[in-house]
């Protein structure tokens, strides 16, 4: 605890919440999507979005320094955008990309949970509804639980991946990797479709600002930031190329869903499946713990600061369980139920790039009100992010215009729905930020 007896998380806690998103959404949710788009290449695809998303980081790393709380992305676009309807629409976009992640993840995990026990893909959703409930109790029991059961889940899942990855290059084979990589035509545009997709695989990083108030110091953060898509970048690297010269591609694309796992029977059979299944499990059960944090402290954050309703800040249930949280985890139940959450996982991906040129935007705005040189590294990141989003767009567009049409329609409710929450609300007021950590 710090001075002032609060409860803190340490370094190790706070880059376990990024680890444990990053991980959770990319290797077992989209590896054999991106394998499958950008075949021998797919490791490129994981290292330029990890370029990209380290300049995001660079911006999270500078708006950190003025950071008051736990509201993360809601904060730092409020303070960027100086409490304008931009911000606070962005901020809400992306709570709303969090909640299809957390929607495609608590699939992923039903899916992999079927298997592991042997039982029909008609209980999916229930395994998928069932990890959801079971994280909304965590997270309502208090941040320190919340955040020793990311930190252990994290070092669990990331031993296991570390040593199928050695396992997997045991078997290398530089045929099988030209046979893979033969068997994929390369596209840029399909490669910047597979670069967007990884982009998701990072962009849990956001989650880590969502603990500024929870840490001794702001310099945690940034190094939690930046620790975390380093690590995970060399884990995504390692493992692509390890399974890609390991084992036959139609392998993995005939296992989407449990694409790793699949991929482990022909190194470790039937014991390799069902160890890289319950890995997946445990890692996306991180992705949901911390994702259910992330969302229902932003929706916190923009309820308090009058851009929502202060009702949904209200505290309803155990230590820190409010109406956020529960708004969070119903409203991904409901995605569950009723959409087919594989059809807008792209969506996810582009909202996440949109926030990810508007927090950088709003940090060079930040500077230039306050009289400072522009920084060369955020304008880099807000072009990197914000082209990368326009060419993955103009990609989806030759495709299917259905992620389009629901993309514009996430922006469209978003902007609706904070407008008229200022409207009847007012303007809202940023407090003043408060001295240095």
């Amino acid at each position: 605890m710090g001075n002032n007896g609060k409860v803190r998380l340490s370094l190790l806690e706070v880059t376990s919440l990024g680890v444990g998103t990053m991980i959770g959404a990319g290797i077992f949710a989209l590896f054999g999507q991106i394998s499958t788009l950008a075949g021998g290449f797919a490791w490129a695809a994981f290292l330029v979005s990890g370029i990209v998303s380290a300049l995001a980081g660079y911006a999270y790393y500078d708006l950190s320094k003025i950071s008051n709380t736990n509201g993360g992305v809601a904060e730092y676009l409020t303070r960027g955008w100086n409490g304008s309807l931009v911000g606070s629409t962005i901020a809400f976009c992306y709570f709303l990309s969090i909640a299809i992640v957390l929607g495609l993840v608590a699939e992923s995990f039903g899916h992999y949970t079927a298997k592991v026990l042997s039982m029909g893909t008609g209980l999916v959703d229930y395994f998928a509804i069932g990890v959801m409930l079971c994280f909304l109790v965590i997270n309502a029991a208090g941040i320190k639980l919340m955040g020793v059961a990311e930190k252990v889940l994290v070092i669990a899942k990331l031993v296991v991946l570390v040593g199928f990855t050695a396992l997997a290059f045991s078997q290398f084979d530089s045929a099988t990797y030209a046979a893979n990589d033969s068997s994929v035509s390369f596209g840029f545009g399909n490669f910047v479709n597979a670069v967007a997709l990884a982009n998701l695989s990072f962009a849990g990083f956001a989650v880590i600002a969502n603990a500024g108030g929870s840490v001794q110091s702001n310099a945690t953060i940034a190094r939690a930031i930046f620790i975390a898509i380093l690590l995970v970048g060399a884990v995504y690297v390692a493992l692509d190329v390890a399974v890609f010269g390991s084992i036959d591609l139609s392998t993995i694309e005939s296992a989407k869903d449990y694409a790793l796992a699949a991929a482990a029977k022909p190194v470790l059979g039937t014991a390799g499946f069902l160890i890289i299944g319950i890995t997946a499990m445990v890692s996306t059960m991180t992705n949901i713990n911390a994702n259910i944090f992330s969302g229902s402290n932003t929706v916190g954050f923009m309820a308090r600061h009058n851009q929502v309703s202060q009702v949904l800040a209200k505290p309803l249930f155990l230590r820190q369980g409010n109406i956020a949280m529960l708004a969070t985890v119903g409203i991904v139940i409901l995605m569950i139920v009723t959409l087919d959450l594989s059809q807008i996982g792209d969506v996810a991906s582009a909202t996440f790039l949109l926030v990810h040129t508007f927090i950088p935007l709003g940090a060079l705005l930040y500077v230039k009100r306050k009289g400072g040189l522009r920084s060369f590294l955020l304008g880099l990141a807000t072009l990197a992010n914000g082209a990368l989003l326009l060419f993955f767009l103009w990609h989806l567009k030759g495709q299917d215009m259905t992620e389009i049409y629901v993309f514009a329609g996430v922006i469209a409710f978003a902007v609706l729905f904070t407008g008229i929450s200022r409207a009847v609300l007012g303007v809202p007021e940023i407090e003043p930020v408060a001295s240095q950590k």
